[in-house]
């Protein structure tokens, strides 16, 4: 809803969620919130309206919605339309005629060269008038950098998806195997509806409807067990998916498809198989089903392999989350906070009053943090053009996070010089443009428009999470009126107590500013709970292929030694060992397992690190050992099935079998 008198200079709308986060239950039409609260030009602001919150999948994700004239620089000065100095994230243009959007491209390139004449640190190429719904499809960094919603990483749809239709594969392999294994038992039963009159078609459409009822109970089932996966899938991916089972259309057509397919792959083979027999050799009990069927044994080895798959997997990512866990980030992350501050004038007023503190080791102001804020830039020497991480930071900053000099000098506060034309770059960086260590110091290269003389080099260090790969970088001095963060190193122990003293002293200095603290392990902390996420739900995979592998082996070896019981009790008579027993029950799926566990573990291995790579950029791989844990959990588990069959058959008195014969 939206209030009658609109006016946009002191207006703001607000979403649904952000209406119940500010006013609760009351009506917040009327109301007032106060932007910039803690600065001399705050700025009340009316509410007048009222937005439906967006859609999950949509783009343009907000809470508050105001009119640009009301953006302040943090000095609060006014941004004009004509200040070339801030970016415009996304301009959104509504045309009645589609044709009007090829027009506009081309109008649009004559701007090009005012916009590279005025700012040629960051020239453009081409101005593009895009339909959102192409902007939707584009990759995640062309969303980012026009500050839209990002979808999720191809990893987070493909990945589980796949390992979803293995295991459902997996499912409808078992079923059907099982399915076969017990139909001994309801050979009478069919014998007698034929004799009844019953049709082929009948039967067959009477196992279908058995097996989908089935298949109904675990939709049912899964729905209450999403409860607890749909969390977990979120924290591993960063997302926000709901199943809306009442509502989602898609869902619920998705959800009936899935039962149709289910139930045709995993019925349609012993509907047929069993509907086959006539009366006559059912009666006669020359009727046994699948001991030694084929198709059977290329199921299980389907299975199988699906096992291998689901336990490489889980193995490779519980020794990645340890790999990751224990990572060098190339500097010392640990006993490490910040504090954002909104102008550099706070920097001065914390340092001193946080020096006091006596959990306190080092601190340092910097325009730039690892893992949080830098910029990409593009670097040139010897005519060769490359991007590089580009970071201003405080004269204690390399001491701080603790990096590590690997030639050269490092800034000298107390010279103009450092401060100007001077830059430390890493030992990747140098490497890019053909130079050692040695080679690279006093050479020059340009950084955007600047050129810089490098004083020293430092070992390489990962500038950001391991979801990205370590990137050159070069740092330069800055004083402190252009710092916007403080970087704190407490002693061993004291982390914890010293940043509640910060916040306490934020508090006292800042009463009405909020306190933008941050812990440097927040870098690795969404690492970790990935690697938490999807080695628990691999787990939870590989657990379930294994019991669907075990109940398939039981199945078919029960059937074959219900086959061979005859044979099985005569060669007992005559003197057969434990070992002939085991032959004759087993040298049917020997060469199955073989075969399967070779394809397995190929599969496994290539789609592990398919998988890990699309998430993590720095991983352990999967490693050999990986492997052959892997190959022997899923053969001790085969063994113990084996073993509880060939028990049965070692135990039973050949006398009784014969006697039964």
């Amino acid at each position: 809803k939206v209030s009658n008198k609109i006016d946009h200079a002191s207006s703001v709308v607000l979403s649904e969620a952000a209406a119940k986060k500010y006013f609760g239950q009351e009506d917040p039409i009327g109301k007032t919130l106060q932007f910039y609260s803690a600065e001399s030009f705050r700025m009340p602001m009316t509410v007048i309206g009222i937005l439906k919150d967006p859609p999950l999948n949509s783009t343009i994700n907000f809470e508050v919605m105001t009119d640009l004239s009301n953006f302040r620089r943090p000095d609060g000065s006014i941004l004009t339309n004509k200040d070339w100095g801030y970016f415009t994230d996304a301009s959104f243009i509504k045309v009645t005629d589609p044709a009007a959007a090829v027009r506009m491209n081309k109008e649009l390139s004559k701007y090009i060269a005012h916009q590279n004449e005025v700012r040629k640190d960051f020239k453009l190429e081409s101005l593009v008038v895009m339909p959102m719904t192409k902007l939707a499809q584009m990759s995640n960094q062309a969303l980012e950098n026009n500050s839209l919603l990002e979808p999720p990483d191809d990893a987070a749809a493909i990945g589980p998806l796949v390992l979803a239709i293995l295991i459902l594969l997996s499912a409808c392999l078992n079923f059907a195997n099982t399915t076969v294994a017990r139909s001994n038992k309801r050979l009478k039963e069919m014998g007698i509806r034929k004799v009844m009159g019953g049709t082929k078609a009948g039967i067959i459409q009477q196992q279908l409807f058995e097996c989908a009822f089935i298949v109904l109970v675990g939709i049912l089932l899964s729905v209450i067990f999403n409860n607890w996966w749909l969390p977990e899938f979120n924290a591993m991916f960063f997302l926000n998916i709901q199943a809306n089972y009442l509502s989602d259309a898609t869902l619920q057509f998705t959800i009936l498809a899935v039962l149709a397919a289910v139930t045709l792959v995993a019925g349609m083979y012993p509907a047929f198989y069993v509907s086959r027999y006539n009366p006559t050799e059912i009666f006669r009990g020359s009727v046994k089903f699948g001991g030694n069927n084929l198709f059977s044994r290329i199921l299980l080895g389907l299975q199988i392999i699906i096992a291998f798959i689901t336990v490489i997997a889980s193995a490779g990512f519980y020794r990645n989350a340890l790999f990751q866990r224990d990572y060098d980030y190339g500097y010392a992350k640990n006993n490490l906070f910040g504090i954002s501050l909104s102008d550099s004038s706070q920097f001065h007023a914390l340092h001193n009053e946080i020096a006091l503190l006596p959990g306190i080791e080092l601190m340092s102001g910097t325009r730039h943090h690892i893992g949080f804020q830098y910029r990409n830039l593009t670097s040139e020497a010897k005519n060769i053009k490359k991007q590089t991480v580009f970071m201003s930071v405080g004269p204690d900053y390399i001491k701080t996070m603790q990096l590590k000099l690997a030639s050269g000098r490092l800034f000298n506060p107390e010279g103009e010089a450092d401060y100007n034309k001077a830059i430390l770059v890493t030992e990747k960086m140098a490497f890019q443009f053909g130079w050692n260590n040695e080679e690279v110091l006093g050479k020059s290269i340009q950084i955007d428009t600047t050129r810089y003389t490098v004083l020293g080099v430092l070992k390489d260090f990962h500038a950001n999470s391991l979801f990205d790969p370590v990137e050159p970088v070069a740092l330069n001095l800055v004083k402190p009126e252009k710092f916007t963060d403080l970087i704190i190193r407490s002693k061993q122990g004291s982390m914890l107590s010293a940043f509640d003293q910060t916040k306490a002293i934020w508090k006292k200095l800042f009463p009405m500013k909020p306190f933008n603290g941050y812990f440097q392990d927040e870098v690795s902390a969404q690492t970790t709970r990935v690697n938490e996420s999807v080695t628990t739900i691999f787990f939870w995979f590989a657990l379930i292929s294994m019991l669907l592998t075990a109940t398939g082996f039981f199945a078919l070896i029960s059937l074959t030694l219900l086959k061979k019981m005859r044979e099985i009790a005569i060669r007992k008579v005559v003197g057969a060992s434990l070992k002939d027993i085991v032959v004759i029950m087993n040298k049917g799926y020997f060469w199955v397992f073989l075969a399967a566990s070779a394809i397995g573990c190929f599969s496994g291995v290539a789609l592990t690190r398919l998988l890990m790579d699309s998430i993590f950029r720095i991983n352990s791989g999967v490693s050999i050992t990986t492997v052959w844990l892997s190959f022997f959990v899923v053969l001790i588990i085969v063994m113990l099935t084996v073993a509880l069959k060939v028990r049965e058959a070692v135990i039973t008195k050949p006398v009784d079998v014969l006697k039964s014969e």
